[in-house]
């Protein structure tokens, strides 16, 4: 349990209450994600966070060593967020194909309804990555979702037999490609020939196709263009 500082002021109740919960670290990311909403990552501040949760500009300090260090640790969240959620998703005794759907569904869902978070685990807020070997453990545990996927599909003769790794490049641009250009609104800025929904799963269809061994047939009847949101 964090205890407060004895240079803390008697009348700072709020960083009080934060030690005593053992929630001051987990309050202190949650408000990063705030303030990186508001004016990105670049000008976050680990003072300008402590004013916000209410502690002294010094507490931070016992939790992270710096800006980085926090933004580390919330990427190293996130990663380990994606692989829960994708994971979860695999069910053996369904198809490569069908997990793949059900995993790359979860993946979009979840970059688009935390940008910030998702921006920030393939951005360049990040100094020296290679430094954190804990983010690395947890970006490659991510990843290698889809890349068992891929292996387990190749050997099932489902996906294309060729290196696993080119499969799993090849299906996570696509993927990716999708979520920042929703992210950044270019598919609303444009008439779309179907809605959100329908639109995220046929493109995940499409991904699909591409490394399947004999790709299955996608409906060529779309419905007439309607508004498209997320």
């Amino acid at each position: 349990m964090d205890l407060p500082m004895t240079s803390v002021a008697s009348n700072q109740n709020n960083a009080t209450t934060s030690y005593h919960h053992g929630n001051l670290r987990e309050a202190l990311l949650s408000a990063a994600v705030d303030s990186i909403r508001e004016q990105g990552a670049e000008n976050l501040s680990l003072r300008a966070l402590a004013r916000v949760v209410g502690v002294s500009q010094t507490a931070p300090y016992r939790h992270f060593a710096d800006k980085n260090g926090l933004l580390v640790e919330l990427a190293r969240q996130t990663f380990d967020e994606l692989s829960g959620i994708t994971s979860d998703c695999i069910d053996p005794s369904l198809s490569s194909a069908e997990n793949l759907l059900r995993a790359g569904e979860a993946y979009l869902r979840y970059a688009i309804a935390n940008p910030e978070k998702y921006r920030l685990i393939f951005g360049s807020s990040i100094t020296n990555r290679e430094q954190y070997p804990q983010l690395r453990t947890s970006a490659h545990s991510a990843f290698n979702v889809l890349l068992q996927l891929m292996a387990e599909g190749a050997q099932r003769g489902e996906f294309l037999n060729t290196e696993p790794m080119i499969l799993a490049n090849n299906c996570w641009s696509s993927i990716h490609g999708f979520a920042l250009l929703t992210i950044d609104g270019v598919f609303a800025r444009k008439e779309q020939p179907l809605g959100f929904d329908d639109m995220l799963r046929t493109h995940l269809q499409l991904t699909l196709r591409a490394i399947q061994y004999a790709p299955q047939h996608i409906p060529q009847n779309l419905p007439g263009a309607i508004p498209f949101s997320d």
